[in-house]
């Protein structure tokens, strides 16, 4: 018997979601890879994506971190360069970056060299994060398309609330957006609007969590889209005990056995990445059946109910998120138990979790 906890990678189905992501797509993907593929392996992830059209990640690291296992690739850098240092790398390893500022424009000015770049340039259409006013932008246009060292241009911005239905902000950056559109490519849309179908006609759509079977437009699930999930987490039972009723479970002994029960030992807690603030209900799954979280999350452990579950045995699998052979459960789920985003749970896996990655 071993802890077992580990995340397992299932390539076949990212695959797929990169199929169903690419027939919605009204033209090309950025595959936004960020944050180690948002928890899934970054190396791993990009060496299975052979067709992408271009991957995106936040910062050089991890642009230089694809370059080392996809030499070919097309890579963005979403925040762009933030240095004269990074500004250099970018043009030595013919990344893509986005322009969102006016200091940007000076270092690309005084750079010496005499290869081109394309440039991303950032409009903030009412996020208020990255991005150039009306006017600014309108000037920024103009400067880059008569500057010697710029390729290609492709005007972006950033959808802020394409993930709720009911919302009409979405609409009012498209319009805003729209309005400063010229002959160049554009890139708008995230994965909510792409799966909502509030995409334009003609873009580069940035798809992130999508890509690994996750729902990022609340009150749905990856399913709901065709999406299937790519981590599986899981881990095993390590101990079964007897409960008696009124007795406490778990640090605080904030949880007390109305009845008398059987719980679980499970090997995984916060120092996983597992949260430690669960709404009441929070479950996992054990031989297919719901097993209900009873007690604080430990650092290390999980107590959950087996009481209605037979046969449960040490060393038993169970399910904390993502799908197997014999359940599912969706990580959108745990994310509402736990009053959190999907991302947030991803992101935070620490690195004492092993990673298993089948085909």
């Amino acid at each position: 018997m071993s802890r077992g906890t580990k995340a397992i990678i299932n390539i076949n189905n990212l695959k797929h979601n990169f199929k169903v992501l690419s027939d919605l797509a009204p033209a090309k993907l950025v595959l936004v890879v960020k944050a180690d593929a948002y928890g899934h392996g970054l190396k791993h992830i990009v060496s299975a994506l052979d067709d992408a059209d271009c991957f995106g990640v936040a910062t050089i690291d991890e642009a230089l971190t694809i370059k080392q296992v996809r030499s070919d690739a097309r890579i963005l850098l979403l925040e762009g360069f933030l240095n004269n240092d990074e500004l250099k790398t970018a043009f030595d390893n013919d990344f893509d970056c986005v322009i969102h500022q006016d200091q940007q424009l000076d270092m690309l000015d005084n750079i010496s060299t005499a290869k081109k770049m394309n440039i991303w340039l950032k409009y903030d259409s009412g996020m208020n994060r990255l991005g150039f006013t009306d006017r600014q932008y309108q000037a920024a246009i103009s400067r880059l398309d008569k500057h010697d060292r710029v390729k290609e241009i492709i005007l972006m911005s950033h959808l802020a609330c394409a993930d709720l239905k009911q919302n009409n902000f979405t609409a009012i950056q498209t319009e805003r957006f729209l309005k400063l559109k010229t002959r160049q490519q554009v890139s708008l849309s995230n994965s909510s609007a792409l799966l909502n179908k509030d995409h334009l006609t003609d873009e580069w759509c940035r798809v992130g969590l999508a890509l690994f079977g996750v729902s990022p437009i609340a009150g749905t699930c990856a399913a709901d889209y065709n999406l299937k999930a790519v981590m599986a987490l899981k881990t095993n039972v390590i101990a079964i005990k007897q409960v008696d009723a009124g007795q406490g479970i778990g640090y605080s002994q904030k949880y007390k056995a109305q009845t008398d029960m059987k719980i679980a030992i499970i090997g995984i807690g916060y120092g996983d990445g597992f949260p430690w603030s669960l709404s009441q209900g929070a479950f996992v799954k054990l031989k297919n059946h719901k097993a209900t979280i009873v007690g604080r999350v430990s650092m290390d452990m999980i107590a959950i109910d087996i009481t209605a579950i037979e046969n449960v045995e040490l060393g038993d699998s169970v399910l904390i998120w993502g799908e197997d052979e014999d359940s599912q459960l969706p990580l959108e789920t745990l994310a509402s138990h736990a009053n959190t985003i999907p991302y947030v749970l991803l992101c935070q896996i620490t690195s004492r979790v092993h990673y298993q990655y089948d085909n």
